[in-house]
């Protein structure tokens, strides 16, 4: 699946952790701290350390930086499934636009917009997934790269890159570091909730304080689902939790969670070395999997 010698790099904001893959190899990984204050809330902050971390990093994992696949924190990013008329293919981008400008909270101007059809649901009706990243936050992490030297063939957001690499159809994918997490809710593959926030004092609370803060957000996200219609178009579910991340597989978390909600484990399609620390490492498996052409 992975032709050639490729480097996926997931940023954090603690750490940025590398994965070098070749055809259906994990070849190498590592992990390397950043300096407090590089990155926060998704966004680099002081360029010049980050740039010589990611340098560091390469240097050690011996590859090229001309073949870099990079994946972004979810913080300030906007997810939406937008349910549209059906027009024309020429004009489906000016449908798109008019509707990300009425519906999102930020301005146009200060994003850079993506989208895809996801669903033909009808002659009448087409489902698109939008996904909006604040200019500022991209731009950061462009330009913190390119003191690296790297130019990254491809940036990919860490929700979707989870959701490439659990390879479950139907599940809230919990995504727990140091200072961040996430809750994405899957069905059918498609993220249809992504809530990603960093934690202010997270290091300092315990895991246990943690793990009811997760079961409080993931409550939250189900009930949301559910009051905007979405538990209604899609078949009945039994909610199940897969959590990932540096905290994913701590005990006091997994405990905590499973009290509430089934837990599956992620059943990435390529075969990962037994000592390969998987949970961390899901991001990296995901921008390995991703698309290029």
């Amino acid at each position: 699946m992975f032709k050639r010698e490729r480097l996926t790099l997931s940023l954090e904001d603690t750490e940025i952790r590398a994965l070098v893959v070749q055809g259906q190899r994990m070849l190498y990984w590592e992990r390397l701290s950043l300096p407090a204050g590089v990155l926060r809330n998704g966004q680099v902050l002081q360029p010049a350390p980050f740039g010589q971390a990611v340098a560091r990093l390469i240097k050690r994992a011996g590859v090229s930086c001309k073949k870099v696949t990079v994946s972004l924190g979810g913080q300030r990013s906007l997810v939406r499934i937008f349910d549209l008329p059906s027009v024309s293919p020429r004009l489906l981008e000016e449908t798109v636009t008019r509707t990300a400008r009425r519906e999102l909270p930020l301005s146009l101007e200060e994003l850079y917009l993506s989208w895809q059809v996801i669903s033909e649901q009808s002659a009448t009706r087409t489902q698109v997934f939008a996904l909006g990243i604040p200019r500022d936050m991209l731009d950061s992490f462009v330009d913190g790269l390119r003191g690296a030297g790297v130019r990254p063939r491809v940036m990919d957001l860490k929700p979707l890159a989870l959701v490439r690499a659990a390879n479950l159809p139907d599940v809230l994918l919990v995504d727990v570091e140091e200072k961040t997490e996430s809750v994405v809710l899957v069905r059918g593959f498609i993220p249809y909730i992504v809530r990603s926030v960093a934690q202010p004092g997270g290091s300092s609370r315990t895991l246990a304080e943690r793990a009811e803060l997760l079961v409080a957000e993931i409550q939250r996200t189900l009930d949301f689902y559910g009051s905007t219609g979405g538990a209604a178009r899609h078949p009945a579910w039994s909610p199940s939790v897969c959590l990932t991340g540096a905290l994913g597989g701590e005990e006091e978390v997994r405990t905590r969670i499973a009290a509430h909600w089934p837990l599956l484990d992620p059943t990435p399609t390529v075969a990962a070395p037994r000592d390969l620390p998987l949970l961390p490492y899901l991001v990296n498996i995901g921008l390995a999997l991703k698309r290029t052409s």
